[in-house]
């Protein structure tokens, strides 16, 4: 189920948005953004992502034009790709100085000199709906009391004790409770349920998704050999396999950011008055770092990255040595012509004015959660 508000705000509150030479126009609905890539060696074999008994994903294109495709990075591992481009350090979830005052969580034992990392909603596969976060103790509120990350989303959303059932009429008030826990889940996704919540329906398809596949490709069988050397007494002996790679006419790294479910978001509480004041703030932040996060993706593939052993890409050349530009559109509403992403420029941004308009909860970047 796909959750919006049930009053939701125009987009036109914040649309046409510029950011980094990159213009979202009022009535866009999603931003469809393409790089042609190419094996960084110049060997056209590729590695693409698999499984042991599987093997490569290829299947027929249904339109018939580009012969069998090949899924090279999947959603899933693009996701995580778009999440590591925003950490300092990625052992500790910690985000780059570009994004100081963002919300996240960090779980930790002990404090001051005692203190030990254990997570942070950056780096946990469940986000902030973990059970382990979930447990976790904060201070959510100036001068409350110390209580679980758990019992703060039901107390926040008017659950009953238990986390099996709430008004319905609360459920858009999910969407400003993750952007002061956790403001990247809203473009990553996210389901609330734990072992202490298991109201369904608290949840948020990806905004952001992305995929590397290959057009017009060809299997590739490529020998391999494993045997033990002397050392160590092993049984095991030679072992001759098989490694499957694939060859292909074109690659591309396609983007989709769905403007439309953000725009459709309640993002902020309205006043008595009726005004969410910063609902038009905040979604130029999340539309800011979707774009950012593409841009910032985009820039380690300016050199090369190593998506695998043998599956480096870089962006595509020109016969001049120059990168082929990638290309953005924006669909819904007027239509824009597709033109160049300026995505170094974009890499480049600062968000120091976006976050402080957003008017974000103080003191949450990171909020600590701890543990006895």
């Amino acid at each position: 189920m796909t959750m919006t508000t049930t009053d939701p705000p125009a987009p036109a509150a914040a649309l046409p948005f510029a950011f980094g030479g990159f213009t979202i126009p009022t009535g866009c609905r999603r931003i469809f953004i393409t790089a042609e890539l190419e094996p960084s060696s110049g060997d056209p074999r590729i590695q693409p992502t698999g499984f042991p008994d599987l093997g490569p994903v290829l299947y027929a294109d249904p339109a018939e034009k580009h012969g069998l495709i090949c899924l090279i990075e999947s959603e899933a591992s693009m996701a995580n790709w778009l999440e590591a481009v925003c950490l300092e350090n990625k052992y500790e979830g910690t985000l780059k100085s570009a994004l100081a005052g963002l919300s996240y969580l960090k779980a930790q034992t002990g404090t001051g000199t005692n203190a030990v990392f254990k997570t942070a909603s950056t780096l946990d596969g469940h986000r902030f709906a973990s059970d382990f976060l979930a447990k976790g103790k904060a201070v959510f509120e100036p001068g409350a009391s110390e209580i679980t990350l758990a019992e703060h989303v039901k107390t926040s959303l008017g659950m009953a004790a238990d986390g099996k059932t709430m008004p319905i009429a609360r459920v858009p008030d999910v969407f400003p409770l993750v952007l002061g826990l956790d403001a990247m889940s809203l473009i990553h996704g996210f389901q609330v349920s734990n072992e202490q919540i298991s109201f369904v329906g608290l949840r948020l398809p990806r905004a952001l998704t992305a995929s590397i596949v290959g057009l017009n490709c060809q299997r590739v069988t490529v020998p391999g050999i494993k045997f033990n050397v002397g050392q160590v007494e092993s049984e095991s002996g030679q072992a001759i396999f098989q490694k499957p790679r694939i060859t292909a006419k074109r690659i591309e790294a396609r983007f989709s950011i769905d403007a439309g479910l953000l725009s459709s978001l309640r993002l902020d509480t309205p006043s008595n008055a009726g005004a969410a004041a910063h609902q038009a703030a905040r979604l130029k932040l999340l539309l800011a770092l979707a774009l950012w996060k593409v841009a910032s993706f985009l820039d380690l593939l300016s050199v090369e990255l190593s998506l695998r052993t043998e599956c480096k890409l870089r962006l595509k050349r020109d016969d001049k040595g120059d990168v082929v530009p990638p290309k953005a559109k924006c669909e819904g509403g007027p239509i824009a012509e597709g033109g160049d992403f300026p995505f170094a420029l974009i890499a480049a941004e600062s968000f120091t004015g976006l976050i402080s308009n957003a008017h974000l909860p103080a003191d949450r970047s990171p909020l600590t959660l701890q543990f006895a």
